[in-house]
């Protein structure tokens, strides 16, 4: 496994080694995907990766969320769910892991057009796919260090590592061989392509607004300032999120306006946590989550993105 090309940029087209040992039970990789407030405060590992032209450009066109102008801010709960479950099932979907990878490729088989800036794409090339997912990666770990903190810096070191294993699976190529290249060579491959502040983040970072939030259909009728009030919880919630999981020139990057009582907020949720809610207790609760999900309930990865699913889609196309 190669790093990023320092020469012309990119990801190396090389494959990690296969090490399913790092997502054995109890791994720092299975650990950081099961904790529960990673998907609480997840919206940063949906939004880095779409300051991705080619990525902003698929979604704004395939996703309801997006595509669609009736959709409310119950669809983006939803949508993030599911998209947070299939990056963890890999780790916990037990049998179907193996499918939760292959629908994962699968879901972005037919995706390309032209980007936001012009160029065309296609979702599977190999710079593009890893891009995202070390965008994906840089938001989980950053989520999980300010959340939970690294109990060791092997755990982290082999977190990183887990992430590449995981990657592996969805057809990553060439990831960086540690955590402190990772940490030395992705802002730069960032800000080489990033195009941050497309209609897909906007819309994303809109949903921290009262006029940019869309209420459901039974709550339109309500007046602007009556909407704001009600929903002014929820987007704090996201603005709290937005400071966890993304670094200080990520979110200038994007134009996030970061108010005063922001960084006042973060601290208190972060001391909320750490003193409620110890990581083991938190690992525990996310393991029984993910179980009764598999178990008793139907995961994105058995009904929006099941084989079936995926089948009529391509026959769709």
């Amino acid at each position: 496994m190669t790093s990023v090309n320092p020469r012309s940029g990119g990801f190396s087209p090389t494959r990690a080694d296969r090490r399913p040992e790092l997502l054995v039970t109890g791994s720092p990789v299975r650990r950081v995907l099961a904790e529960p407030l990673i998907p609480l405060y997840g919206l940063p590992g949906f939004l880095l990766p779409l300051m991705h032209p080619a990525t902003a450009a698929a979604t704004l066109t395939h996703d309801k969320v997006f595509a669609d102008p009736g959709a409310d801010v119950f669809d983006f709960v939803r949508r993030l769910r599911d998209t947070l479950e299939m990056i963890s099932g890999v780790a916990h979907a037990g049998d179907e892991a193996d499918h939760v990878a292959y629908a994962m490729r699968e879901l972005h088989r037919p995706m390309k057009g032209e980007d936001t800036r012009g160029s065309t794409y296609h979702a599977w090339t190999r710079d593009i796919w890893t891009w995202n997912w070390a965008a994906i990666t840089a938001s989980y770990l950053q989520g999980f260090a300010k959340l939970r903190g690294w109990p060791s810096q092997q755990f982290r070191d082999d977190a990183y590592l887990g992430f590449i294993e995981v990657g592996r699976r969805f057809g990553v190529l060439g990831m960086p061989d540690s955590y402190d290249e990772f940490v030395a060579t992705w802002p730069a491959e960032r800000d080489r392509v990033a195009d941050p502040r497309n209609d897909g983040v906007r819309i994303l970072i809109g949903l921290t607004r009262a006029e940019g939030m869309p209420a459901p259909a039974t709550l339109r009728w309500l007046p602007l300032p009556v909407w704001a009030v009600i929903s002014a919880p929820i987007r704090h919630f996201l603005r709290v999120a937005v400071m966890i999981g993304l670094l200080p020139e990520e979110r200038d990057m994007i134009g996030f306006g970061e108010r005063p009582s922001d960084r006042l907020s973060e601290r208190i949720h972060l001391a909320f946590w750490r003193m409620v809610l110890p990581r083991e207790i938190s690992y525990r609760i996310g393991l029984a989550w993910m179980s009764t999900r598999a178990r008793w309930s139907r995961p994105a990865w058995r009904k929006r993105f099941s084989a079936e699913a995926l089948t009529s889609r391509r026959e769709i196309a």
